[in-house]
């Protein structure tokens, strides 16, 4: 497994057993991401991290990574089956997406959420 395979499991595993600080870890200082809850892009670390908290405190995601394929500049794409309940457990969104991940210094600095078929 490539070392930016290895990061992008690390950040689902983190994500999987809602561990903030283990999935922080895997994030740039400096990174971008589109707030896919309230629209809009967030920045930085603690940004991130209040996104993550947020989305734990409303659902409960289960992401299981199907491949994933290194791209040219640094990104990897990875195919997910994304398995979402609400805090009552009731299943509000079961498909596969596709991310593209940015990878900058070793760390996760943008992800982009496309459909099932990128």
């Amino acid at each position: 497994m490539s070392a930016a395979s290895d990061l992008i499991t690390r950040l689902h595993d983190a994500l999987n057993r809602r561990d903030l600080d283990a999935a922080m870890a895997q994030i740039h200082p400096r990174a971008r991401f589109r707030d896919y809850l309230e629209g809009g892009e967030i920045e930085g670390l603690v940004a991130i991290r209040d996104f993550y908290q947020r989305l734990f405190d409303m659902l409960a995601p289960d992401l299981a990574l199907i491949a994933l394929k290194p791209l040219p500049g640094g990104r990897v794409r990875a195919d997910i089956q994304s398995s979402v309940r609400d805090r009552s457990g009731h299943l509000w969104s079961d498909t596969r997406v596709v991310a593209i991940y940015t990878i900058t210094d070793g760390l996760i600095s943008s992800v982009e959420l496309l459909d099932g078929t990128g």
